[in-house]
C-alpha cells in the first residue's frame, strides 16, 4: 500500500527516536485479504501514537489514526496530527465516523484505541484495559470491514500517562512490541459478542511476557 510521504518521514524519524530510547519491535502483518480493516489498539501513553506511526509506516499499512480532537488544538501537536492525516474525534465540529468511512472505502485502513483516552495503570481492568466506547464496531459495520486486534506493550515504560516527558534512559531500554492478533469478521454477531473477543484477543497480547 503506497506511504504518504509526510507519514513515511514521521515513520522513519519516530523509528530512530524509538530505537533510541526503547527496544521496538512487531508481529508481522497477517495477510488481510485486500478488504477494508478497522485496527482497534490499546491506549495505554502518550507515545502510543509515535510507536503506531513508526511501525505501520515500516509494514506499508498508513492507517489513518483516530485522535481526541483537543490534541488538534496545541499548534505543534495538531500539525502533526495533520500532517500524518489523522482523524479528530469525539467533538470539534467534525464527523470522525464519516471520514474514517470514506477512508476505509478509498482503501486505506483506520486505527481507533477505543478506550477513548490513556488508561493509567491504576484504573484498568485485570485484562490490562479500561472500558471500551463501541463505536468502532459500528464503523466497521457499516463499512462491511474486519477488526484487527492488536496491542502495544510497555509504551508506557517509555512514557507514562502521568509522566510530562519520555523516559530518556538509551542504556537501559524497555522492550516495546506492536502484538498482532487475527482479523475478526463481525457477520451477524451482536456488538457485546464482537467486543468480547477483540479484547481477549487484545488481553492476549498485553499479557506476554
Amino acid at each position: 500500500m503506497p506511504v504518504p510521504r509526510a507519514y513515511a518521514v514521521a515513520g522513519w524519524i519516530f523509528r530512530m527516536v524509538a530505537r533510541w530510547m526503547s527496544r521496538p519491535g512487531s508481529d508481522q502483518l497477517p495477510d488481510l485479504g485486500g478488504r477494508p480493516t478497522v485496527m482497534v489498539a490499546n491506549h495505554s501513553s502518550l507515545a502510543d501514537v509515535f510507536y503506531a506511526i513508526a511501525m505501520l509506516s515500516d509494514w506499508g499499512f498508513p492507517a489513518r489514526c483516530l485522535v481526541r480532537y483537543s490534541y488538534f488544538n496545541n499548534p505543534l501537536m495538531g500539525a502533526f496530527l495533520r500532517s500524518v492525516d489523522c482523524i479528530p474525534a469525539g467533538g470539534g465540529g467534525t464527523d470522525a465516523t464519516a471520514i474514517a468511512l470514506e477512508t476505509l472505502a478509498a482503501g486505506r485502513p483506520v486505527a481507533v484505541m477505543p478506550e477513548g483516552r490513556i488508561t493509567p495503570r491504576d484504573q484498568r481492568e485485570t485484562d490490562g484495559m479500561g472500558q471500551f466506547r463501541p463505536g468502532f464496531i459500528d464503523i466497521a459495520r457499516q463499512a462491511d470491514a474486519q477488526i484487527l486486534p492488536v496491542g502495544l506493550i510497555n509504551a508506557d515504560h517509555v512514557w507514562g500517562s502521568r509522566a510530562k516527558l519520555p523516559r530518556m534512559l538509551p542504556f537501559r531500554r524497555t522492550k516495546v512490541t506492536l502484538g498482532v492478533g487475527t482479523p475478526i469478521d463481525l457477520d451477524d454477531r451482536d456488538d457485546a459478542t464482537i467486543e468480547a473477543e477483540v479484547r481477549a484477543q487484545m488481553a492476549s497480547i498485553l499479557a506476554r511476557p
